[in-house]
């Protein structure tokens, strides 16, 4: 099914990162308490979401790739 509101899925990645925070966060990422208590889990979690915004030349790239990191971390 095509996004209505995004033109691709790293830009929905992006704004997610971004632009929410907390609850709303996780749950738009699809993060639930077993990525904070499973690290092959988490890992997997972040090298894929990482592969599919880290080429883009989203402006924001560098604010949402801070906040992956900081997501990470705190999965650990």
């Amino acid at each position: 099914m095509e996004d209505l509101y995004f033109k691709s899925e790293e830009a929905r990645l992006i704004f997610i990162l971004v632009e929410t925070y907390g609850i709303v966060q996780l749950d738009l990422l699809g993060l639930n308490q077993s990525y904070f208590t499973n690290k092959p889990k988490a890992r997997n979690w972040y090298t894929e979401t990482k592969e599919k915004i880290a080429n883009s030349n989203h402006p924001k790239l560098n604010e949402a790739m801070e906040v992956l990191e900081k997501l990470y971390k705190g999965m650990k």
